[in-house]
């Protein structure tokens, strides 16, 4: 490792420190360090979807302090450079963290030596088509989401998956995610949780208005599609009624008849882990599963 990129995001009390301290420790080691630290989130978005820039999001190795969703937005700055995101928790669950903030010291110096392993994640690329035409979208690596805003109607939405109708329904919305994603928005939507190694797409509605409709799992190749339309299409709609977010981060506005289509990307998120360190032993921490 030659150059280290430090983010540290906005609306985290340590992170500028800690990112300061991490900065000196690199330089002392002779490492070329790009360093981005944030004070204040920008308007138009969370307090951790803050852009990187390209010269820290192309160093050898993309450190984040933040909480999950600077690791979100790290990934997918990352992804035209190929670089691996060492994640930091200073956030509330840190399901995407490698390292606790108490430990950041001794955990530089085990990446330094090589220590940390590279995991590759799954993400989504999602696209809005309106009347044939490609109107926006992005890359995720926890879900696309299909939603309503407060004061909009209920959403009618048809799922397809590989060319075939699964369903119709009248929901808030939908979420589909990958296994990295089972852990946020999806398991508020009631969706199982997923192991991040599992090739699989999760379909989780939102406040379905039904019984009867409950996630499901689609396989990794299989393209989604969701037909929008809102309840009262006959009263005028605003763009601003729907939204597909990435990542709760980047959103395209939907208006009603819009074609969402969801499918695996061809880019993966590159994340660094600690080999000792277990998906179920984080999942037990976090979810407090222990005794």
């Amino acid at each position: 490792m030659r150059s280290l990129g430090i983010f540290a995001a906005p609306g985290k009390e340590r992170a500028a420190l800690l990112a300061s301290q991490l900065a000196e420790w690199a330089r002392a080691r002779g490492l070329e360090v790009h360093l981005q630290i944030e004070h204040e989130p920008p308007r138009e978005q969370g307090g951790d979807g803050c852009p990187l820039s390209d010269d820290v999001a192309s160093c050898d190795v993309l450190c984040t302090l933040s909480g999950d969703g600077g690791v979100l937005a790290a990934a997918r700055a990352a992804i035209p450079f190929n670089t691996p995101v060492w994640a930091v928790d200073l956030g509330r669950l840190g399901f995407l963290s490698a390292v606790r903030p108490d430990d950041l010291q001794v955990a530089f110096e085990r990446l330094v030596n090589g220590e940390f392993e590279i995991e590759e994640r799954m993400m989504l690329e999602a696209r809005v088509w309106r009347k044939g035409e490609d109107v926006g979208g992005g890359i995720a690596l926890n879900d696309a989401v299909v939603a309503k805003s407060a004061l909009a109607r209920i959403l009618r939405l048809s799922i397809s998956a590989g060319g075939e109708m699964v369903a119709s329904i009248r929901a808030d919305g939908l979420v589909m995610s990958t296994p990295t994603g089972s852990t946020a928005y999806a398991l508020s939507a009631g969706g199982p949780i997923v192991p991040p190694d599992l090739p699989l797409m999760l379909v989780c509605p939102i406040c379905a208005h039904s019984l009867n409709q409950r996630p499901f799992i689609v396989g990794p190749d299989e393209m989604l599609e969701v037909h929008t339309e809102w309840e009262g299409d006959e009263i005028q709609s605003s763009s601003l009624d729907a939204m597909l977010t990435l990542d709760g981060q980047v959103g395209v506005p939907l208006r009603p008849g819009d074609l969402v289509r969801v499918q695996r990307a061809t880019s993966v998120a590159r994340l660094l882990r600690d080999p000792h360190d277990s998906f179920y032993a984080r999942l037990r921490l976090k979810m407090g599963w222990g005794e």
